[in-house]
């Protein structure tokens, strides 16, 4: 598929906003902890081959307390506590570096730039990146050939007017439509098949996350209650992972078969999780 924009939108911020978060929970729970530790240090000291523990309260007293072997309870929670007090100062440190890139940092900036320019000027640039809405109307506008329907073939029409192959599909296209969802019906995709052969392949739905501009195929098996099309079915999808599409990183897959149809709800779910 031909690169619409230079610069897709920025996905940065909400991941750095989100380690934020964990860092500020370990952060509390660290000092949560630390505020039940035993007061003072642990030392260690190696004579022969055994290792001696002494408790250390005092700077006067560097010598400490020695720690017999059988309170390893204590032992634990001293050594535990010197751990602590140390991952705690790098992740305050690493938050307030999180902290910092967020207040300067300001992804919309660049598309504000050319939405800045005056409407002469905007006719003659070309962005770097694209709204939502252009994104979605130039990713549409290319033009493909899909499968032919055969003679006698059941018609589904969806929502927008479009033929498909099966009720399930028109559903599915209909929630993608309700949704905003920029779709292609049976857009082809040229894969390597077994002995590295280029064939074909009709997945059902090609779509695109408008938020991160990442495309994902959408397969509905209709029939898994058929053997023969289950088998074809083990074909298709081994030929998908050849080419590195993946349930649930880039592949969407619904099913059905004989008495359990397809259900809406979980269409919709599949749409909020990596549509969205």
């Amino acid at each position: 598929m031909k690169t619409l924009e230079l610069l897709p939108p920025d996905t940065i911020l909400a991941s750095v906003q989100k380690r934020a978060e964990e860092l500020l929970f370990i952060i509390e729970e660290k000092m949560r902890s630390l505020s039940k530790a035993p007061a003072g240090r642990i030392k260690l000291i190696r004579r022969g081959g055994n290792i001696h523990c002494y408790h250390v309260t005092s700077s006067a007293k560097p010598a400490g307390k020695y720690i017999p072997v059988s309170e390893q309870k204590f032992i634990k929670a001293l050594i535990q506590k010197e751990y602590d007090q140390t991952v705690l100062a790098e992740l305050q440190y690493q938050l307030k570096l999180i902290d910092n890139f967020i207040k300067k940092y300001n992804p919309s900036m660049v598309r504000e730039l050319f939405g800045s320019r005056g409407e002469l000027r905007r006719g003659y640039i070309s962005p770097v990146t694209l709204s939502d809405e252009d994104y979605a109307a130039r990713w549409l506008a290319q033009s493909y050939k899909c499968k032919s329907f055969r003679e006698g073939e059941p018609e589904f029409l969806t929502s927008r007017g479009e033929r498909v192959r099966s009720k399930s599909e028109m559903i599915i296209a209909d929630i993608l439509a309700k949704n905003n969802i920029p779709y292609k019906y049976e857009l082809p995709q040229q894969m390597k098949a077994a002995g590295g052969k280029l064939i074909p392949v009709y997945p059902d739905f090609t779509c695109v996350n408008l938020r991160t501009r990442q495309e994902f195929l959408w397969e509905h098996l209709g029939r898994m209650d058929d053997s023969d099309y289950s088998m074809k079915t083990v074909m298709k999808l081994r030929t998908y992972s050849k080419n590195d599409f993946i349930p649930g990183k880039n592949l969407i897959l619904t099913m059905e078969c004989d008495g359990i149809p397809l259900d809406r709800k979980e269409v919709e779910a599949l749409v909020k999780t990596f549509l969205r």
